[in-house]
């Protein structure tokens, strides 16, 4: 049994958007509304993302990695060796424009679950996130 795509309730999931520039952060909101999530929590950069996982206990987390003063890997790093975050394996997304090898390798080694080139597109998020959540 395959699993059936539009099957995916998205307003039962919780989504933390980490993203230090507004415009961007407001437009992947506004793609995410369109898949479908009604519950969509944002932070400005790594530090406040991690004060937002340990609140709202997100599912998924779309996440930039360029951001002053905590970086998406330094964030994502932080939130796998977490105690206080209730689920320090949730599934992250990373939002990047770059495809070099080290960052990749990098984000990799920090159990990264998958990269959405910015800006992001409603097709190529949506297919992201339908691979993370459509396994539960």
């Amino acid at each position: 049994m395959g699993v059936d795509m539009q099957a995916i309730d998205y307003s039962q999931f919780r989504i933390l958007v980490v993203e230090d520039q507004p415009f961007v952060r407001r437009t992947i909101v506004q793609i995410l509304g369109q898949i479908g999530f009604r519950d969509v929590t944002e932070a400005d950069n790594g530090e406040s993302a991690m004060y937002e996982c340990i609140r709202v206990n997100p599912d998924l987390i779309v996440c930039d990695i360029d951001m002053k003063p905590v970086s998406g890997l330094q964030f994502l790093a932080r939130l796998r060796a977490s105690a206080e975050a209730a689920n320090p394996r949730a599934p992250v997304v990373f939002l990047t424009n770059h495809t070099e090898s080290e960052i990749v390798k990098q984000a990799m080694a920090l159990g990264v679950n998958g990269f959405v080139v910015k800006p992001p597109s409603f097709a190529a998020l949506k297919e992201r996130v339908d691979r993370l959540l459509g396994g539960r």
